[in-house]
């Protein structure tokens, strides 16, 4: 029960670090012109009109992780000491799980105005 706890407290501060530094970091380009996002980060995946004679840049990344397998031994029988010596029958199964990929898109969207200026962001996935 600690451990779960401990753990579940260590991911939710390492989350909690992540998303302030990745509002941070989108943040520090509101009121920025897009010429300069582009500059740094390079052209978006996607742009979208937003309605307002502006344009939406969003860009995206794959993310990818990987669970690794997993074996597990079971082992049945019976033993006995007899004369300092171990007698007995054994059968063991082993399991494999194999391991397993993972992936989700992260995006990053900026909203620009008609005279290039960053005015709105929003993220989602880390």
């Amino acid at each position: 029960m600690k451990r779960s706890l401990l753990l579940f407290l260590t991911l939710t501060i390492s989350f909690g670090c992540i998303t302030t530094r990745i509002n941070r970091i989108m943040q520090s380009w509101q009121g920025n012109h897009y010429g300069e996002l582009i500059a740094k980060w390079g052209p978006p995946q996607m742009v979208f009109d937003d309605g307002y004679e502006g344009r939406i840049l969003i860009y995206t990344a794959r993310r990818q992780f990987i669970a690794p397998g997993k074996s597990t031994t079971y082992t049945t029988g019976r033993a006995t000491a007899y004369d300092n010596l171990i007698w007995g029958s054994a059968t063991s199964t082993t399991y494999y799980t194999p391991a397993k990929t993972y992936g989700y898109t992260a995006y990053r969207m900026f909203w620009i105005n008609k005279k290039g200026r960053i005015y709105r962001w929003a993220w989602r996935g880390l």
